[in-house]
């Protein structure tokens, strides 16, 4: 009997010890579970971080643009027939800061422009061929104007540029234009040797900076200084 007893306490010892590691295994696997599926969850989230670029185009209105890696707005289109238009300074939550390659290039309605504040750049082309452009307000926050920007616009008679540009870009205003009188800001140091090519018209330059006074004379424009505007009140050719 005593063997018997001994028998059976001694199976007892084994199999709660058997159920004990059958539990702590378990529990071990469900662990690792949960762990293998965190890790995806992060690795995936982590390879989205370091696979992220500028976003294909999205829609906003007539607008379309593409987030860029500062989490900023380029606006890459605009696909309406609106003769005067107020950029927006958002698409969605993004504020805009460019205007990109292209971007209403050929357009054959719009005829006034005003870019968004906080603009930073105008890019290649962006305005280029718009047959119908009278103005275009170019928001002083901007410090880059793309080459042929304002090619090809035989409607545009006036260009201030802003007091962040410092060089004007070759063929900014190139080709059939009816550009006749441009602004230069005291900031801008270079102008591209053919970036007024072919604006036969244009014959009047503002500005308050010697450099200014020196493109007009080097190329036969008449030079009227905006500090002496300012002070006397009265146009001085």
């Amino acid at each position: 009997m005593k063997e018997r007893r001994k028998w059976l306490r001694d199976t007892g010892i084994l199999v709660i010890a058997l159920i004990a590691i059958i539990g702590i295994a378990v529990a071990e696997q469900g662990r690792d579970d949960i762990t293998t599926e965190i890790e995806t969850v992060t690795g995936a989230e982590d390879g989205a971080s370091e696979t992220a670029s500028p976003s294909e185009d999205r829609q906003c209105g007539e607008y379309r643009y593409k987030i860029l890696t500062d989490d900023t707005a380029e606006v890459t289109a605009y696909e309406g027939s609106e003769t005067t238009l107020f950029i927006p300074a958002y698409m969605e939550d993004k504020a805009v800061t460019v205007i990109g390659t292209a971007a209403f290039k050929e357009n054959e309605t719009v005829q006034r422009i005003y870019l968004p504040p906080g603009t930073l750049e105008i890019g290649e082309e962006a305005f280029a061929g718009c047959k119908e452009l009278q103005d275009i307000y170019i928001t002083e926050t901007v410090e880059r104007i793309g080459e042929r920007a304002m090619a090809e616009c035989p409607l545009l008679e006036e260009i201030v540029f802003p007091e962040a540009v410092s060089r004007i870009e070759s063929m900014t205003c190139q080709g059939d234009t009816g550009l006749r009188q441009i602004t230069i800001q005291p900031a801008v140091t270079q102008i591209a040797e053919d970036t007024f090519a072919g604006c036969d018209a244009l014959s009047l330059v503002y500005g308050e900076s010697g450099f200014a006074q020196g493109y007009a004379q080097e190329n036969d424009f008449v030079y009227v200084d905006m500090e002496r505007i300012r002070e006397e009140g009265n146009l001085v050719w």
